[in-house]
């Protein structure tokens, strides 16, 4: 029997993830349940799957989530920002293994989350690095030459350039294909979700940014693509739910399925297109932001963070996320050039950027 520890459990993963472990009750334990603030909810969590540890964030502080992980086998990681990045690490150096649904953590921290895997192992919970996990099985890394990550385009592929600036946070969360959380969404409409799935697919696969490629498919069925040197190509389909990359880090191929099978009778056509980065220019940092020093991709992250928050009150246009992200970047190149890369330092410039992206998205600098 497996112990897991869901850090986030009432958010879109962590509720899709109690919902694989009640399909595989035989195989899967709750162990530890963290939530941010939901108590109603993480309630009823507790009282449906006893687990022996619960905790709120913003009650018990971020402590709490190093207590989650201490008696668990596998801890999912669904929570905001980089709040369980410490955690994360403590797993790794302790034999813990990761299910990361957390993008900032790779983004943020991945040389230092990279340099820790070994002892213990980390799984991608992400449709479009799990896709290439399972396209990579049985081949040598040496033979690869191209990693293809989907992207389903969001809600606004089709919307005609000039009219993003005026588009509201209703129209964003309107995804056509997936449902989750308000912050993805919004990545996902802005593509900002993109670049940080190439920083990510950078360090899981250790490939450099260049050998990889967006490519929009609207159908949101082929999950990403691998090429290799031969010419051949290898994709992985499925119904787009988040419970096939859940099970698929928490038991491999032996889980029950809870997920649909493709019918492959009712789709009409799969599409391929080019990612259009003069519409949606956040698409590429994943590859600009290389050019800086790696806590660049901190502040890039929290100043992403600022902008969604900003988006959703009604305070930022849709078509100036970029030119935001790349204002607060520039601003502290010079700084985080100096420093190193350590967790106490990705936690001072995380809290920096949001600071000083929030100062411009309401007006207060220039």
């Amino acid at each position: 029997m497996k112990k897991v520890a869901i850090l986030g459990s009432t958010g879109s993963i962590g509720t899709q993830t109690l919902d694989v472990i009640r399909s595989n009750s035989d195989k899967l334990k709750v162990c530890s349940l963290v939530a941010y603030s939901n108590e109603a909810k993480l309630s009823e969590q507790v009282k449906e799957f006893s687990p022996q540890y619960f905790a709120l964030i913003s009650r018990d502080g971020e402590d709490c989530l190093i207590d989650a992980v201490k008696d668990c086998d596998i801890a999912v990681v669904a929570t905001r920002g980089i709040t369980a990045l410490d955690s994360i690490l403590y797993c790794l150096d302790n034999g813990i293994d990761v299910a990361l649904a957390n993008k900032e953590a790779l983004v943020c921290a991945g040389e230092l989350v990279m340099s820790r895997v070994g002892k213990a192992k980390l799984y991608p919970i992400d449709s479009e690095h799990c896709a290439i996990s399972q396209c990579l099985i049985g081949r040598d890394k040496s033979t690869l030459s191209k990693i293809l990550l989907t992207a389903s385009g969001g809600p606004f592929w089709n919307t005609d350039a000039k009219l993003l600036r005026s588009v509201t946070a209703a129209d964003a969360l309107k995804h056509p294909n997936w449902s989750m959380g308000n912050k993805i969404t919004v990545d996902s409409a802005t593509m900002m979700n993109k670049s940080l799935e190439v920083i990510e697919a950078s360090f899981l696969f250790g490939v450099p940014v260049e050998q990889i490629q967006i490519v929009v498919h609207r159908q949101s069925v082929v999950h990403s693509m691998v090429e290799f040197k031969d010419g051949g190509v290898i994709a992985q389909l499925a119904t787009p739910d988040m419970r096939l990359p859940i099970q698929t880090a928490l038991l491999g191929e032996q889980g029950k399925h809870s997920v649909k099978p493709v019918s492959f009778e009712q789709i009409l056509s799969l599409s391929f297109e080019k990612c259009n980065f003069d519409k949606f220019p956040c698409a590429r940092l994943g590859y600009e932001i290389w050019k800086y020093s790696p806590l660049s991709r901190t502040v890039m992250n929290g100043a992403n963070d600022a902008c969604v928050e900003g988006f959703l009150q009604g305070k930022l246009s849709f078509d100036n996320f970029y030119n935001i992200i790349l204002k607060v970047v520039d601003r502290f190149a010079d700084a985080v050039s100096c420093e190193q890369l350590t967790v106490r330092n990705i936690k001072r410039f995380d809290s920096e950027a949001k600071v000083y992206a929030k100062k411009l998205i309401d007006g207060e600098i220039c």
